[in-house]
C-alpha cells in the first residue's frame, strides 16, 4: 500500500503520461515520428540557446554551500514564415511544456533508449500555429532530444521548479532578440506545468508579452492538485487503506513544503529516502510554496484559459475557472476562457469515454475546436 502511494505522490501532471506506455499494449502504441509537413508554409532551423548559469541550481540541504553554474545549451527548433510571407519581422509564440521528458515535438522517451515513448501532440498545435504567420520557438526538455540534464555534474535532485522557470526565461529573451521576430508581438503558450510557467513569466517586470495562453494549466497549487489526483486514485480502496493512503500522502507533502524529515510512523524512512522521493522534493517543495494567486493577479497582457471538461489531471472548475478569474482580479482586462466537452489532458477527444492514462498512448489528434479557437485568439491579438 505504502509502494501505492508514494507512486501517487509522484504521479503530477504531463508526468504522468510515461506512464501510460505500460497500461497498454505494444500492439496498440502509437510510435511517433516527426517531419516538417508537405506544403508547410514556415521553414525549420535547428538552434541552440545559451543557458548562462544563475545561481537556480541549488543544492538539496538548506546550508550547503552555494557553487557558480557552468552554462549549458538548450536544443530546440525555431520555426519562421516562409518567404511568401515576406521578410518580418513577424509576431512569435514560445511553447512551454508541462512537467515531465519531453522533446520539442511533444514525444516522451521510450521505455528502451533512443526510442519514442508517447505523443503528447504539440508538434500538431505548434505546426498549426507556424502555419498561420507566426514564429514558432520549441525547444528539448532538459534530458530530452539534444538538450542535457543541465551543467556537467548536475544531478536530477539538484533541479527544482525554479530552475525549470529559468530555462524558459533565458528562451523567451533569446526569442525576443530574433531579427526574425516582432518583439511587441511574443506570446507564450503554456501547456499543464507550462501554464503555471508561463503566466509567471508574462508578469516579470520588462517580460514584454503580448499575450499568454494557458493550456490545462493551475489555478491551484500543486498540492492540492497532487492531493486531489491522489484521493481520485484511492477511491477503490478499502475505507481503512484510503484513510491511510491519504494520511502519507498529506504528511510527505506536508513534511516537504515545511524542509522537515516526515513522522517516520506514517511515511517509513525507507520511502522518504528513496532515490526517486529524494529526487523530486526539490521541484516539489518549489511549487508547493508559490503564491498563484498573487503571480496571476500580476499578469497585465491578454490572457486565454483553455481547458478539456473531461480532464482528469486538473479540474475545468477548480482549476480553469479559478485561474482566468485571479488573471482577471489583477492588471490584465482581457481574460477569455474556453472548456471543451470530451477533451482531455492533451485536448484530444476521448470519444465519450471517461479520461484514462491508457487513452494517452492511443494515436489521437488534437481537437480542431480547440485549434481553431487558439489560432483565432492569436491572430486577433497579433494584428
Amino acid at each position: 500500500m505504502m509502494t501505492r502511494t508514494l507512486l501517487f505522490a509522484m504521479l503530477t501532471l504531463c508526468t504522468s503520461i510515461a506512464r501510460a506506455e505500460e497500461a497498454v499494449p505494444p500492439a496498440t502504441r502509437a510510435h511517433p515520428a516527426y517531419k516538417l509537413p508537405e506544403g508547410a508554409a514556415f521553414t525549420e532551423l535547428e538552434v541552440r540557446i545559451p543557458r548562462p548559469g544563475d545561481f537556480t541550481q541549488m543544492q538539496v540541504k538548506e546550508d550547503a554551500k552555494q557553487a557558480p553554474e557552468p552554462d549549458f545549451e538548450i536544443a530546440g527548433t525555431l520555426n519562421v514564415p516562409a518567404a511568401a510571407r515576406g521578410a518580418g519581422p513577424f509576431p512569435a509564440v514560445f511553447f512551454i511544456s508541462g512537467s515531465g521528458t519531453q522533446d520539442r515535438h511533444g514525444f516522451t522517451p521510450g521505455a528502451k533508449s533512443g526510442t519514442v515513448g508517447l505523443d503528447c501532440g504539440t508538434w500538431e498545435i505548434l505546426d498549426a500555429v507556424a502555419d498561420a504567420g507566426f514564429v514558432v520557438l520549441r525547444v528539448d526538455d532538459r534530458a530530452a532530444g539534444a538538450t542535457p540534464v543541465g551543467f556537467k555534474g548536475v544531478k536530477p535532485g539538484e533541479i527544482g521548479y525554479q530552475a525549470i522557470v529559468s530555462d524558459a526565461r533565458f528562451c523567451l529573451r533569446w526569442l525576443r532578440e530574433r531579427p526574425e521576430v516582432d518583439k511587441s508581438r511574443v506570446f507564450l503558450i503554456g501547456h499543464s506545468e507550462g501554464g503555471i510557467t508561463a503566466p509567471l513569466l508574462a508578469g516579470e517586470d520588462g517580460a514584454g508579452v503580448a499575450g499568454v495562453v494557458c493550456m490545462a494549466g493551475c489555478g491551484r497549487n500543486f498540492y492540492d492538485v497532487i492531493y486531489d489526483q491522489v484521493e481520485a486514485a484511492a477511491r477503490d480502496m478499502s475505507a481503512l487503506q484510503r484513510a491511510s493512503t491519504l494520511r502519507s500522502q498529506r504528511e510527505l507533502m506536508d513534511a516537504t513544503r515545511d524542509g522537515r524529515e516526515p513522522d517516520f510512523e506514517v511515511v517509513p524512512k525507507a520511502v522518504w529516502n528513496r532515490p526517486d522521493v529524494v529526487a523530486g522534493r526539490k521541484w516539489m517543495r518549489e511549487h508547493f510554496t508559490l503564491d498563484l494567486a498573487a503571480l496571476h493577479k500580476k499578469v497585465s497582457c491578454p490572457a486565454l484559459v483553455l481547458n478539456g471538461e473531461s480532464d482528469m489531471q486538473v479540474s475545468p472548475e477548480k482549476d480553469a475557472r479559478r485561474l482566468a478569474a485571479e488573471i482577471l482580479a489583477g492588471a490584465s482586462r482581457d481574460v477569455t476562457l474556453r472548456l471543451y466537452p470530451d477533451l482531455d489532458h492533451l485536448f484530444k477527444a476521448c470519444g465519450g469515454r471517461p479520461s484514462t492514462l491508457a487513452m494517452y498512448a492511443e494515436k489521437r489528434p488534437a481537437d480542431p475546436r480547440f485549434l481553431s479557437d487558439l489560432l483565432a485568439w492569436l491572430k486577433q491579438h497579433a494584428e
